[in-house]
């Protein structure tokens, strides 16, 4: 750090690039949080977490218990150790008559509005709920088993785009209530979709044929694009699947700027790939995955820092499930894996990231939620300073 400094004062060093080294050396050092946790609330694995986008305070989750958490991550009691235990503060049980009858596979906040949420399941069915009562609001029948799903964080329209076991892409329209539109997408299945943060009708998915595809749902050709493909090959639905891939696609996500997409395969690759040039990645990152785990053989959830974050300016770092008990984090501009989150006690399923927090919340098969942040970013009480010099002084 003290090097750091030098540079940047005596010139050596431009403004921008020492934003993002001191970035990605506060990011590298993520940890266990000490002085916040999570209270345990799932029975069984948890698939999905979703933090809302207006205050950054609100975090649901779910998953194969088939109950849905509601936190206030602002609201917390403190425990014996001091350390402040976030607990949910609604719920939706699994007794409960009008929830998901099977696993959970996908939960997401309504972009533009705090009032309401979206959940996906194996049930078949993608329904919308009223975050005050914790009611069902409607739903949509897709017949087949939907892994994930997501809404347009642009606010432009109400579509709900929905990955399944099908060969389609379905549309359903909160307006309506209905299916608008189905896109004939990959031949084996859809495990993840994507829409982009600045085009509002571009959408990305990835599918269990080992395909990336981008997609204008305006358009009667809709595909824009399959990824790792040149624009003289075999692009269609039932097109080969791409060894640049890795796998079927268990993950997508859009940079924030909206010019790169994000995949992860489930052999473990990590792909970075430019929609300007989509023949090959820009970035590639190749994780150790034990031949013997299947934990990203189904769609599982990455997190991404937010570039634009005061805190963290210029510098973009993604948390990704890496098919063990931790959670690889990765400089995307270099595909470096600068760090390994490991204190889960199963495989890792899925992450968010809190902006402006400087927090990670992970879970998956254990069905512990956890807290990672910088050391920097807490501050040890005196009194849990002596609880936790007590402690070390019992374990010799």
């Amino acid at each position: 750090m003290n090097e750091l400094v030098r540079n940047r004062a005596i010139g050596a060093a431009s403004a921008s690039a020492s934003h993002r080294a001191a970035s990605e050396m506060v990011l590298s050092t993520m940890a266990l949080a000490e002085t916040k946790r999570m209270a345990r609330a799932h029975s069984a694995a948890v698939h999905s977490l979703s933090i809302d986008n207006i205050e950054h305070r609100y975090m649901l989750s779910t998953g194969a218990d088939i109950s849905i958490q509601l936190y206030d991550l602002n609201n917390f009691e403190q425990t014996a150790t001091c350390s402040r235990q976030v607990a949910p503060t609604s719920q939706i049980a699994a007794s409960a008559e009008s929830t998901h009858t099977r696993l959970i596979s996908g939960i997401a906040w309504y972009p533009v509005d705090n009032g309401m949420f979206t959940t996906s399941s194996f049930d078949h069915t993608v329904r919308v709920w009223d975050a005050e009562s914790m009611a069902e609001a409607c739903q949509f029948n897709l017949e087949s088993r939907v892994f994930s799903h997501c809404m347009s964080y642009t606010g432009a329209h109400a579509l709900i785009a929905a990955a399944d076991e099908s060969a389609y892409i379905r549309l359903c329209d909160l307006r309506t209530g209905s299916s608008a539109q189905s896109l004939l997408a990959h031949h084996s299945g859809c495990l993840a979709v994507a829409w982009s943060p600045e085009q509002p009708y571009t959408l990305a998915s990835g599918g269990i044929d080992g395909t990336l595809r981008l997609w204008d749902i305006r358009r009667a050709d809709s595909q824009l694009c399959s990824f790792g493909h040149s624009s003289d090959s075999e692009t269609s639905p039932s097109g080969s699947s791409n060894s640049a891939i890795g796998g079927s696609v268990s993950s997508v996500l859009f940079t924030g700027d909206g010019s790169r997409v994000i995949s992860m395969g489930s052999s473990g690759k990590v792909n970075v790939w430019s929609i300007a040039s989509p023949d090959s990645p820009l970035v590639e990152c190749q994780l150790s995955v034990s031949k013997h785990s299947n934990a990203l053989s189904g769609s599982t959830q990455m997190a991404l820092t937010t570039a634009t974050t005061r805190r963290i300016a210029d510098y973009e770092m993604l948390f990704c499930p890496s098919g063990g008990n931790d959670i690889a984090a990765i400089d995307i501009a270099n595909g470096k894996q600068v760090a390994s989150l490991d204190s889960h006690f199963a495989p890792v399923l899925c992450a968010a990231w809190r902006p402006e927090h400087l927090e990670l919340y992970s879970s998956g098969a254990d069905g512990n939620v956890l807290i990672w942040c910088p050391p920097i970013a807490e501050e040890l009480s005196e009194e849990q300073r002596q609880i936790r010099q007590d402690t070390w002084s019992d374990s010799d």
